[in-house]
């Protein structure tokens, strides 16, 4: 009987695990293509530039620091995939990009960058539905809007937060990769397609797959409501 209840929490760990390590993995295209990323990882990586730091060690800094006010304001948000998101997407970000320089992988080619990009944009995706559908905690950023609401009493509802708090990241992104000249890398059109192509597609790999899933392997209520 307490193998029947771990079982559960067991299969949505893997998940998230999984999930993470898809949209580590998704980053490190983004970085690989230079055709722009999503708003908090252009931020972040414009700013490591900058600084002279690890993509990696600077996100995870970002990310406890914004974790403060999700434990101050939002802790319900808080658990094993906020942890597991925090620590290991940059990292993985930075292992990618690693071995495919140790590999002596080149992508230099228009063509080559377009299918990275679509294959960042769909492994996103695909990674964000199966660590949401698991249902074990936000990452910080995804939990700054509520945040933003609480704060503010609900003056500014979460969509408008989060338009808000995109646009900062983009603004620090551009203004900071300017300084090393890679603006125009971590800011384009792989920012507008997330933009307008991250919800719909996450929403359709839940609903057609992960939601569907983790209630088979989980039981029915175990999985994300």
């Amino acid at each position: 009987m307490e193998k029947q209840r771990k079982k559960p929490y067991f299969i949505r760990g893997l998940a998230v695990a999984a999930g993470i390590f898809m949209v580590g993995i998704a980053v490190g295209f983004f970085k690989i293509a230079e055709m722009g990323a999503d708003p908090f990882t252009a931020m972040n990586t414009g700013i490591s530039s900058l600084a002279g730091m690890q993509f990696g060690t600077l996100q995870l800094l970002v990310n406890a620091a914004i974790l403060v006010f999700v434990f101050l304001l939002k802790r319900k948000f808080i658990g094993f995939g906020t942890i597991f998101n925090m620590v290991f997407v940059g990292y993985t970000a930075d292992f990618m990009l690693g071995l495919l320089e140790k590999w002596q992988i080149d992508f230099d080619t228009l063509p080559a960058r377009i299918v990275l990009l679509a294959a960042a944009v769909l492994l996103l995706c695909i990674g964000d539905a199966l660590y949401i559908s698991a249902d074990m905690g936000m990452s910080p950023y995804d939990a700054a809007g509520y945040i933003v609401e609480a704060a503010t009493k609900g003056k500014i509802q979460f969509r408008a937060a989060r338009i808000m708090l995109d646009s900062i990241c983009v603004a620090v992104g551009f203004l900071t990769g300017m300084q090393t000249g890679i603006q125009w890398k971590i800011i384009g059109i792989g920012t507008g397609i997330l933009a307008f192509c991250t919800g719909p597609l996450i929403q359709f790999f839940r609903v057609h797959w992960s939601d569907k899933m983790l209630k088979r392997y989980c039981g029915k209520g175990e999985a994300a409501k």
